[in-house]
């Protein structure tokens, strides 16, 4: 099996050729309607999403389709943990990595309301019934995940969908994967 940094350049080549084929709007369209029709989606009253790099499933679409239907959440770096705060449409600012963040005016959760919970990877694996799931390497969804109590749903493009990837004692499998 190939290492970590071996399959993290492994997707960022993926990642380039998806990107060029002009194919993300219509994919990011299809997994979000294929999130949406789950009951634990359509059940959740707050709703943990995050906001996407150019490579990963497209969220804006999804929060400002249920902006006012449910409470939905996103995270914020804050050193080496994720703080949650509400998602207000026109309230973001530049934070991690460029990656748009809500601003400190934004109203702050706790992890304990969250009811449903949809993270990225860079990419995913399903072996013996589990749903693992590779970040970029820093581990913030790692230390995250283990301090939710509700299902946890990894949403990505097929080509981050390998048959293996490696896992670490700390990993928490998610309780399902729609690519």
């Amino acid at each position: 099996m190939a290492d970590k940094r071996d399959i993290r350049q492994l997707m960022r080549g993926r990642a380039a050729a998806f990107l060029c084929s002009g194919q993300a709007e219509a994919e990011s369209a299809r997994i979000l309607s294929r999130l949406e029709a789950l009951p634990a989606f359509r059940d959740a009253g707050c709703v943990l999403l995050y906001m996407a790099l150019p490579d990963e499933v497209q969220t804006v679409p999804l929060l400002e389709r249920w902006y006012g239907s449910k409470r939905l959440l996103l995270p914020r770096v804050a050193g080496e943990e994720l703080e949650l705060f509400e998602f207000r449409p026109g309230d973001l600012q530049d934070g991690y990595r460029g990656i748009l963040e809500p601003s400190a005016d934004a109203p702050k959760a706790d992890v304990s309301e969250v009811a449903l919970a949809i993270v990225p990877g860079i990419a995913f694996a399903e072996k013996d019934g589990r749903v693992w799931r590779l970040g970029r390497g820093k581990g913030f969804y790692d230390r995250f995940l283990p301090r939710l109590s509700c299902p946890a749903i990894g949403i990505c493009y097929p080509f981050r969908v390998l048959e293996d990837i490696p896992t670490d004692p700390w990993d928490r499998p998610l309780d399902g994967l729609i690519y």
